[in-house]
């Protein structure tokens, strides 16, 4: 099974910015002086105070970033169903893959309003259930249902992984249904990965091994798109 890594950043890792630091302390004028023979000058040292003029202005800040930790953590929310608020039932056998509604709908705007009609669906259902006094009114809950039938279970959860965490494994069995996720869900730097990863593919002419994957997505545009490109350039190889 190929894989490679995308010359694209999606996920920058652990990251530390320093502006202008300071721990604090202050030196006397003769310890400064001491050491200003015997060691070069560094952005964290402990700056003096003049007597005879106001306090030296330090700024201090600290960036810390650690996403590799939180990519990681993220990706644990959808494997736990008790914090997550939305669940998609995936192809025939309706396989459960679960997501965090707030984090869904910041990231995609077509899964926002796929969300939002589907609250509104369940909230006039359970007025309706309300007006008829035969059926039983279904509990009240923020949970949402949505049913996905053109995915395959394993790619959607793939999808739904990038979406919560911005990190993903791309390989030739499933770049097919990533990139038409990515397609349909508004989902740019991921669709660019995965064009990345059929261009390597075609270098390293491994191209045929993505044609099972792509022909699983023939009836989506994105799907149509990446069987012709896999044909075009097939084609070529064999003129050559």
């Amino acid at each position: 099974m190929d894989r490679c890594e995308s010359t694209l950043a999606i996920v920058d890792f652990e990251h530390v910015e320093q502006d202008g630091y300071s721990s604090g302390y202050e030196s006397t004028p003769s310890d400064s002086e001491s050491s200003t023979s015997t060691q070069k000058p560094l952005s964290n040292r402990l700056i003096p105070i003049s007597y005879n003029r106001d306090p030296v202005k330090i700024k201090e800040k600290l960036t810390y970033r650690n996403t590799q930790a939180l990519t990681e953590q993220l990706k644990v929310i959808s494997s736990i169903p008790e914090l997550c608020d939305v669940t998609f039932e995936v192809g025939s056998e309706k396989v459960k893959v679960h997501g965090v509604k707030a984090i869904l709908g910041t990231r995609s705007r077509v899964l926002y309003n796929l969300i939002l009609k589907k609250q509104k669906e369940a909230e006039f259902q359970r007025k309706a259930d309300k007006k008829d006094k035969k059926k039983k009114t279904s509990i009240q809950s923020d949970k949402v249902t949505i049913v996905v039938k053109k995915y395959e279970p394993e790619d959607f959860r793939k999808i739904i992984q990038f979406i919560h965490s911005g990190s993903v494994d791309i390989s030739s069995s499933c770049v097919a249904g990533i990139l038409c996720g990515a397609s349909q869900f508004g989902l740019d730097d991921l669709e660019r990965a995965c064009w990345d990863f059929v261009n390597h593919s075609v270098k390293s002419g491994t191209i045929s091994k993505i044609i099972p994957s792509a022909k699983r997505y023939s009836h989506h545009k994105t799907g149509q798109r990446l069987l012709e490109k896999i044909f075009s350039e097939t084609q070529q190889s064999v003129e050559l």
